[in-house]
C-alpha cells in the first residue's frame, strides 16, 4: 500500500500561493517570528521563511496560514545549525 509521505512519515506540508501566501500543515511549533523571518519546527526540519512584512494570520494544532512578500523558503535538518 502506497501511503502519502505526510502520513507515513509525518513530513511537512507546504502550499503556496504565489509569493504573498503559504499554508503550513503538520507542523510543531513556532521556533522564531518576526516581520523578516519565522521559523517552524517540523518533525525531521526546521522550516525557515525569510521576506517582508510575513505575519501569521492563523495557526491551530494542525496546520497555519503565512502572508506577507516571502523571498525565501529553506529546509533545515533537525539537529543542525541554520545558516
Amino acid at each position: 500500500m502506497d501511503l502519502p509521505g505526510d502520513v507515513l512519515y509525518g513530513d511537512v506540508i507546504l502550499r503556496l500561493s504565489g509569493n504573498r501566501e503559504a499554508i503550513i500543515e503538520n507542523y510543531k511549533g513556532i521556533l522564531l517570528y518576526t516581520d523578516e523571518e519565522i521559523a517552524i519546527a517540523c518533525k525531521k526540519v526546521t522550516l525557515r521563511m525569510c521576506g517582508r512584512n510575513l505575519h501569521i494570520q492563523y495557526f491551530s494544532g494542525s496546520d497555519m496560514k503565512v502572508t506577507g512578500s516571502i523571498e525565501a523558503i529553506t529546509y533545515v535538518s533537525n539537529g543542525d545549525l541554520c545558516c
